[in-house]
């Protein structure tokens, strides 16, 4: 079965105590009442149950071959930081890529000491980001130019949970004096594709994580090295075509709904995190800007 959310269709996944015994679906075993869980078939809408232990794992729908937006030009854009403060934290390391295989990497020397905690994430050293990355200024201005000139042109650029990438680059733009993304291309709206806000919805009610590995594994798509910040754009790029292949409804979109019904589904995410006392902006895709200084 399939529902809608504004706009998004979403598989029907959520699940149910049964209330009558039955046959499970996998080991074909008499499953007591109450000690199971009942869904809808997706093939003949009726009621299955299965053991806990029996829930198969969920998977995602078979591609299509329609057009959309997948088939044309895309970007992607990542970073890898000190942190997941977007006021306060550094970018060290970022990438920009095409579906017509252009690239751009950039390590970058934060001017500050790289945390224990980020260096075991995406493997940057202190050391080495002093040795060899580039200053901030000049490589947050030549990021901001690149990103801009898609931007420009048209080109939507793919960023896995969008506002903390864009939100971050915003305030180191902010931080050392420079212009804003904005500022330089005019306009974002409506050049942004998040994958993790599309996944959200179209399957809202899969359980499990949704890191980008996790997802990417989801539809089928190879990661070729996660918290790698030129490994991750090249999986959003895949990623977001999987989606698209997968989600006709998603693909055929223009630019404009899809991008005012991620900003719409992300305020609802949003909504249900503050509703369970969690601090979240509802802004997308980019967040409140602001530059702090290093704790300490």
């Amino acid at each position: 079965m399939a529902g809608s959310v504004r706009g998004f269709r979403y598989a029907l996944a959520p699940m149910a105590v049964n209330r009558y015994p039955g046959q499970c679906h996998v080991c074909e075993q008499r499953v007591p009442a109450g000690e199971g869980t009942r869904a809808r078939s997706d093939s003949d809408d009726r009621w299955i149950v299965y053991h806990q232990h029996c829930i198969p794992a969920p998977r995602a729908p078979e591609p299509g071959d329609h057009d959309g937006w997948h088939r044309r030009p895309l970007a992607a854009f990542d970073v890898e930081s000190t942190g997941v403060r977007h006021s306060v934290d550094r970018i060290v390391s970022a990438s920009v890529r095409d579906t017509a295989g252009q690239s751009m990497e950039l390590l970058i020397d934060p001017g500050v000491e790289i945390p224990a905690g980020a260096t075991a994430t995406h493997g940057i050293t202190t050391e080495q980001a002093r040795a060899s990355g580039r200053q901030p200024a000049e490589a947050l201005g030549e990021l901001a130019d690149t990103l801009a000139a898609y931007l420009r042109a048209g080109t939507p650029i793919v960023i896995y949970n969008a506002v903390y990438d864009l939100t971050l680059l915003e305030s180191e733009l902010l931080r050392h004096g420079l212009p804003s993304l904005l500022a330089r291309a005019g306009r974002i709206e409506p050049l942004i594709i998040d994958p993790l806000v599309l996944d959200r919805h179209v399957d809202r009610y899969r359980k499990g994580g949704r890191t980008l590995e996790v997802v990417c594994a989801h539809y089928g798509v190879t990661h070729p090295g996660p918290h790698r910040a030129d490994a991750d754009t090249q999986a959003c790029l895949d990623l977001a075509i999987a989606i698209a292949r997968r989600y006709p409804e998603v693909a055929r979109m223009n630019l404009a709904d899809l991008f005012a019904r991620q900003a719409a589904a992300h305020a609802e995410q949003a909504a249900y995190w503050a509703s369970r006392g969690r601090d979240a902006d509802p802004a997308w895709p980019v967040g409140a800007i602001a530059a702090e200084v290093w704790p300490g």
